[in-house]
């Protein structure tokens, strides 16, 4: 993708390729980038090609998202499970390659 195109995307700061790299966006980049793809394919405004392309990106933003409410998970139950009750974060085993 070109500079404009990236732009026009949203994905100027990383979104997941077909090689499943995690992506350099947060969580709230993703989800909003989402809701603007959501917008713009309910206004049945677009043509079939860019449609499909909007869709594409909007199912790889779920999927950061996805991943990123897994992980949040993973570290509130391990909050929870620290012995004594105290908040101590450990690193996630397995979830970054």
């Amino acid at each position: 993708m070109s500079d404009p195109e990236l732009k026009e995307s949203g994905c100027e700061k990383g979104c997941a390729g077909d090689d499943g790299e995690s992506p350099a966006m947060s969580f709230e980049e993703a989800l909003g980038r989402l809701e603007e793809i959501a917008r713009s394919l309910e206004s049945l405004e677009l043509g079939l090609d860019e449609s499909l392309r909007l869709f594409q990106e909007g199912v790889r933003l779920a999927r950061v998202c996805s991943s990123k409410l897994d992980e949040a998970e993973h570290r509130i139950e391990q909050l929870l499970e620290a012995p004594g009750g105290s908040a101590v974060v450990a690193p996630l085993e397995g979830l970054h390659k």
